[in-house]
């Protein structure tokens, strides 16, 4: 995890960050918020997402 400059919070970055955003798209578990780098979760999204990475 690195510092984010713009919003001083923690975040993922890099390859790994990347390749994880890539399974959250692609899995559908989330979506890209229009004109912003946030990702809005589903219900489903989240259960998974949790249940994949946090397990």
């Amino acid at each position: 995890a690195c510092l984010d400059w713009s919003v001083r919070r923690s975040h993922l970055a890099g390859t790994l960050g990347a390749a994880i955003l890539d399974k959250i798209l692609l899995e559908k578990w989330a979506r890209r918020e229009k004109d912003s780098r946030a990702v809005i979760f589903s219900p489903m999204g989240k259960q998974s997402f949790e249940r994949v990475f946090l397990a």
